[in-house]
């Protein structure tokens, strides 16, 4: 087997001290299966799963300082998943160095092959020069200031219900009670409309496939609406 050493490393923008390393990080298990004197790349892929989670993660931390839990987790899902991860390889050419079994060699979806690559670069990097050249290469492909995160998610995340709780008791607006105003559709499948109502006022309503979805919702729009009426007191 032939490894071209001199460019990849050009690529990856790091020299490597111990070269078995390298060939490890690009040793596919469809290689070693056909190849038993050879170890595959997934424990590095582990190894370098945690390594860019702690990294990304301190990072975002430093970089966001007012961001809360919920964006800053948001915000690390959306650099460490698949689609920037293996981006990141293809468009480096990184993916070109695989080395796969005959049967993987011929398949057209090469995107999971490069989301783990990246983690075992990391790995390796990591194991062979330490933590900074590691931070080198992640944030070499992975732009931690320009992260976007799709609102939807964002609002799957957050915790309406907690901050309608204390958004109203911060002003001492009187307890707060949600209860079912309806339910229509069939048994398997009902949707239902709930209600929340602060102090002795309902002051929001909505739909949702269960209860909790439907209190989240209704709590989103008491927020929103008792948030308004401040402003414009």
């Amino acid at each position: 087997m032939e490894f071209n050493y001199k460019d990849c490393e050009r690529l990856i923008g790091y020299e490597f001290k111990d070269k078995s390393l390298l060939i490890n990080a690009f040793t596919h298990s469809s290689y070693t299966n056909e190849h038993k004197d050879f170890s595959s790349n997934e424990r590095l892929e582990f190894l370098g799963d945690s390594i860019l989670g702690f990294v990304i993660t301190e990072a975002l931390y430093q970089t966001f300082p007012f961001d809360d839990e919920g964006d800053l987790t948001l915000k690390k899902q959306a650099l460490v998943s698949k689609t920037p991860l293996s981006n990141a390889i293809i468009k480096a050419g990184l993916d070109k160095f695989l080395i796969l079994g005959e049967g993987e060699r011929y398949k057209q979806n090469k995107i999971n092959l490069a989301e783990n690559l990246f983690e075992a670069i990391v790995a390796v990097i990591y194991l062979d020069g330490g933590i900074e050249p590691t931070k080198k290469f992640i944030f070499s492909h992975l732009n931690i200031k320009e992260v976007k995160i799709e609102e939807q998610k964002k609002d799957q995340l957050i915790d309406y219900k907690s901050r309608l709780l204390y958004h109203v008791q911060k002003e001492k607006l009187g307890d707060i009670d949600y209860f079912e105003v309806s339910r229509t559709g069939p048994s398997h499948k009902p949707t239902f409309v709930m209600a929340v109502k602060v102090g002795n006022k309902v002051i929001a309503t909505a739909q949702g496939s269960s209860h909790k979805e439907g209190e989240k919702l209704a709590a989103k729009s008491a927020l929103k609406i008792l948030q308004s009426e401040e402003n414009v007191l």
